[in-house]
């Protein structure tokens, strides 16, 4: 399924919209389409798993308000928040200050896919939420500005939407869907959602082989790293 302009436009919208309560949904509070106390359970134990990743320049690609930053940063020397939307940046601003990380925090406003980045960069990359609202033909021209952007043997971590069968009852699997801000104004977003072998599949496609992987009841998490620095990796070629 592809998105059009329009629906892209109306995404972009949205996001730079709800800016100010982005980082609510993570605390349990908000718009949610099952029982938020899930989201503050999964996002306890993705937590952990992002406090054990990074090292060196990090960049964190479609990063919102930059609620995962207080995880990463203490393992990183430098760190690289990009995203469309100025207004999510501007939160970001106010969490780097907050923690004292403006020192080693850099900001890139606009669409990766479009900016001209330096290549061969960055240790490792952060990717929350960002992929599932991508169709296969922008997930192709990511992962290949990725690889560019990256040292060779960079790792990734990413962070996205599970599907299972609860929220098999509130959302179809792919497609374009309603969201909410707090105010009730609706927007429309293109979303899929993935499980492990959708999020396995797809980083095999670019030969990236995971790590290790959690799969909660909202969220799935994986650490990958280049495919050729596993013994025994499948991943198509």
């Amino acid at each position: 399924m592809a998105a059009d302009d329009e629906i892209t436009r109306e995404m972009a919208t949205y996001y730079d919209e709800r800016a100010e309560e982005y980082n609510e949904i993570y605390l349990g509070r908000g718009h949610a389409t099952i029982d938020p106390d899930v989201y503050t359970r999964d996002v306890a134990e993705v937590s952990r798993m992002v406090a054990g990743f990074g090292e060196g320049h990090l960049i964190d690609i479609g990063c919102g308000a930059g609620f995962w930053l207080q995880y990463y940063a203490r393992n990183c020397s430098r760190v690289t928040l990009l995203d469309r939307s100025e207004r999510m940046l501007s939160q970001c601003r106010g969490l780097v200050a907050d923690l004292g990380l403006g020192d080693v925090s850099s900001f890139v406003q606009g669409d990766f896919l479009r900016l001209n980045l330096e290549a061969s960069k960055y240790d490792c990359a952060f990717v929350g939420f960002l992929l599932s609202h991508l169709t296969l033909e922008e997930e192709r021209a990511f992962f290949g500005k990725l690889k560019e952007t990256l040292k060779a043997d960079a790792q990734l971590m990413v962070v996205d939407s599970a599907w299972n069968r609860e929220r098999q009852r509130y959302r179809a699997r792919e497609g374009v869907q309603e969201r909410a801000l707090n105010d009730g104004r609706l927007f429309r977003v293109y979303k899929r959602y993935f499980d492990r072998s959708d999020i396995e599949e797809m980083l095999a496609r670019y030969d990236f082989a995971v790590r290790s992987c959690y799969v909660g009841e909202a969220v799935i998490a994986v650490v990958a790293e280049p495919c050729r620095l596993r013994a025994g990796c499948l991943c198509r070629r």
